[in-house]
């Protein structure tokens, strides 16, 4: 009796210490939720800005490129076209809907706007980001909310200032925020 009892407790244990552990990357049924490599940041101004050029949309499109270190993502300039902008972020909650997770973290830095990244008119525009902005936002994979890939979608809250190619500026607190696979 003592030996299976003993046996009932190690296996009861191996159990419980697998049910805690927590992966180094989040996933989903294998698929990693937030996907590194090469991608594209948006930014689009939330108030309104009549300040910059005729034909300017407050939006900026730029390369980045994600990595995973042990507690979180970076997302920076892929190159000196695209700035010196640096999205950190991390896993902030338990997922409420499948095959997604609340993330949270800070922008810093210039992104500047790369035409080719938008399907519309060219404008010249740049996006810089004062002390303490933050991020939310959530990270999901292809099919969750009828999205065709995995991405990230969130606001943020701080100073950010844009400056178009003649140096008009449009500054204000509130910006939506996308990160999504490089075309």
């Amino acid at each position: 009796m003592g030996r299976k009892h003993v046996l009932l407790v190690v296996t009861f244990a191996v159990f419980i210490g697998g049910c805690e552990s927590t992966p180094t990357t989040p996933t989903n049924g294998g698929t990693s939720i937030v996907v590194t490599g090469p991608q594209v940041l948006r930014i689009v101004f939330q108030s309104p800005c009549t300040q910059l050029s005729p034909g300017v949309i407050p939006h900026v499109h730029t390369r980045v490129n994600v990595v995973r270190n042990s507690t979180e993502w970076v997302a920076t300039a892929a190159s000196a076209a695209a700035g010196d902008v640096q999205i950190r972020f991390r896993e902030s909650g338990q997922s409420v809907i499948a095959g997604s997770m609340p993330v949270a973290g800070t922008v810093t830095g210039t992104a500047i706007h790369m035409p080719e990244l938008f399907a519309g008119p060219a404008w010249a525009l740049r996006a810089t980001w004062g002390a303490s902005t933050s991020l939310t936002g959530v990270a999901f994979v292809a099919g969750t909310f009828g999205a065709a890939s995995n991405g990230i979608d969130g606001i943020g809250s701080g100073s950010l200032t844009l400056t178009d190619a003649i140096g008009n500026t449009c500054s204000g607190t509130t910006f939506s925020w996308s990160v999504f696979p490089s075309p």
